[in-house]
């Protein structure tokens, strides 16, 4: 027997025990009531049992007073609370209150007036919005002077006992002040654990499959799944099961933790007794299984009741065996992890204390001690990590300083390789933009100049057909450079300058142009590429309306579709016949349309002018 080994193990886990309790567990988790505001007169609580949990069936119901606190057994029940409280003056900003029921959910009115209701209120398919707990405002316009009635409609459906317990009520900024640190350790706290003791359990489930400890391992990833999942049941208020399932999950889930820590902690000692296992997860099965059979099978109270106490010995007998394998295995075995196993401790002694808490009520005892002392498994394993691989890390610098060389080397291949690609593609770029620009020029530039050389040799260029001409070489040339220039960075830019540009030719040709553009419109994110192809098919309409529309206004509107798209329209007040233009016409404005994914129509009626119409559809665009 290593007495002396034995003794410091005691000794450093008095000195952690005590750092834990007074200077962690003291300050972020306990409430002291001698600062709580002074409290709001309550003067009469009513109860009434209710047959629909609505405030319309309580306004029926007959009251009979009562002591708060209530206690109800042992079945479905709804009911309506009215706590009556009294003002002498309304604070400005309202009172502050936490309401302390162990219901499923609940609805709450003040005065009348909803001020809670969140969740379904539904018999056989409620959720557990009551069992969380927060600080309610109830504003200064719906209170009074005088008195003042708070009314709770209760659903109990998933536990046998209604418990109502006298809300705290008091001027809400001293209420907020005197709750805030309370309320971020039931609600903010669990969630920070649960998330850390996640990625630890993550962790430890790689390496299951990459550590020759793999028990260790296994034992540890089971033991963070069971903390988290202890989280999720007090965070998950809506779950896929009734309440016998939930009564279920939560003694399932409360009785492995302990099971799953004396069983890390065994495999932690690297000389786990071969039977210690085995024992604790049959005896775990056992009394799960026990549970089931008495929540499924018998009647209330006792359906509760029973694995209630199975539960409560269960988490003091696994808790004290948990200590005992720790100070078994010191006293036995050479062990320098003194803080490690002071810190693993904690866990035992908080398991142990949320048991005597239910065991002796008169105690005085808060639950809860388990779920705050979690972390600690955490400080526990970084502690040991970093210990354990101090010197692996300094035996391994060699190898890192040869690693990091070679990757040095390869990285340098890469970049050169890099370079070689980004070289190519933007040749490639070029090439295809070269192969573009030929090709505007051969199709317009070309087309135009083409069309002008023929008429001259005919001896047919009058001096308005070569101005006009000119013009429509100029109106190309405007284009190809938009397209290479920022003007073509947006649509929204393209469409301000095609006004620009096109404006001056038709009042010169004695045509009032109106332009209508919806504000806010979201507009199809073109390239260069695309919007040279719209701006030939809007030249294209305007040039025709020019010459053959003898219309004397012209109208461009760009604006929203019923299918979310955006049309564009050109139309004209003028003899209402669709003549072809020069060049390449009505069919090759269409093609230029689908060439971009866009709907072209054009419609003509004699007297009612000419309409051209482009549908940008967003889907097509973005295929484009």
């Amino acid at each position: 027997m290593n007495w002396r080994q034995l003794s410091k193990l005691v000794a450093m886990i008095c000195l952690v025990q005590a750092i834990y309790w007074l200077l962690v567990e003291k300050p972020l988790f306990r409430v002291n009531a001698s600062e709580a505001p002074p409290a709001v007169e309550q003067v009469r609580t009513q109860i009434a049992r209710l047959s629909a949990p609505t405030l319309a069936d309580a306004a029926r119901a007959d009251f009979s007073d009562v002591e708060l606190p209530w206690t109800h057994c042992c079945d479905t029940a709804m009911f309506a609370v009215r706590v009556t409280f009294r003002l002498d003056d309304v604070p400005p900003a309202g009172l502050g209150m936490i309401s302390q029921l162990q219901v499923d959910n609940y609805r709450l009115y003040v005065n009348g007036s909803l001020l809670v209701g969140e969740g379904r209120m539904e018999s056989g398919n409620g959720t557990f919005h009551g069992q969380k707990t927060f600080l309610t405002r109830m504003p200064a316009g719906l209170l009074k002077r005088g008195d003042n009635v708070l009314t709770y409609i209760t659903l109990r459906d998933g536990f046998p006992y209604t418990d109502i317990f006298p809300p705290q009520i008091g001027e809400f900024e001293a209420m907020r002040s005197f709750s805030a640190r309370r309320l971020w350790a039931l609600n903010d706290f669990p969630r920070y654990s649960a998330g850390l003791l996640g990625l630890l359990g993550l962790l430890a489930t790689v390496m299951v499959f990459r550590s020759d400890d793999w028990r260790f391992a296994a034992w540890l990833s089971a033991l963070c799944g069971a903390f988290v999942a202890n989280y999720l049941y007090g965070v998950e208020l809506a779950p896929p099961f009734d309440g016998w399932g939930r009564m279920f999950a939560f003694f399932a889930i409360n009785m492995f933790i302990p099971t799953a820590l004396l069983c890390f902690i065994d495999a932690w000692t690297r000389r786990p007794l071969g039977w210690l296992m085995p024992l604790a997860l049959s005896i775990y099965l056992a009394a799960a299984g026990y549970i089931a059979w008495r929540i499924y099978t018998t009647s209330m109270p006792d359906a509760f009741d029973v694995p209630a106490i199975v539960w409560i010995w269960m988490l003091a007998g696994l808790s004290i065996a948990t200590l005992a394998r720790l100070l078994w295995h010191f006293a036995r075995a050479p062990e320098d992890r003194l803080t490690e196993s002071a810190l693993m401790s904690v866990l035992a002694v908080a398991t142990l204390l949320d048991a005597l808490c239910n065991l002796f009520p008169e105690w005085q005892l808060r639950e809860g001690y388990l779920i705050n002392a979690a972390p600690f498994l955490m400080l526990a394993m970084l502690t040991a990590f970093l210990a354990r691989n101090f010197r692996l890390f300094q035996s391994q610098t060699a190898l890192n300083t040869l690693l990091q060389a070679k990757v040095a080397q390869r990285e340098a291949e890469l970049a050169v390789a890099h370079m070689r690609e980004q070289e190519f593609v933007r040749q490639q770029a070029h090439d295809a933009e070269r192969r573009r620009i030929m090709q505007d020029i051969h199709d317009g530039l070309g087309s135009q100049l083409m069309s002008m050389m023929l008429s001259a040799r005919l001896g047919e260029a009058e001096p308005a057909q070569v101005a006009e001409g000119l013009q429509a070489v100029i109106d190309e040339m405007r284009l190809m450079v938009d397209s290479m220039d920022s003007v073509g960075e947006s649509l929204e830019a393209a469409f301000a300058t095609f006004r620009a540009r096109m404006q001056p030719r038709v009042v010169a040709a004695g045509l009032q142009l109106d332009w209508f553009q919806a504000e806010g419109l979201r507009l199809p994110d073109y390239g260069p590429r695309e919007v040279l192809q719209l701006f030939r098919i809007l030249q294209e309409a305007v040039t025709n309306a020019l010459k053959h529309s003898g219309a004397s206004r012209l109208a461009v509107e760009i604006g929203p579709e019923g299918d979310g798209a955006v049309v564009v329209r050109i139309s004209d007040n003028g003899q209402g016949r669709a003549i072809p233009g020069v060049g390449r016409g009505l069919g090759n404005m269409a093609r230029r349309a689908e060439a971009i994914g866009a709907g072209f129509a054009l419609s003509s009626a004699p007297g009612e002018g000419t309409r051209v119409s482009i549908h940008l559809r967003y889907e097509a665009i973005a295929v484009a």
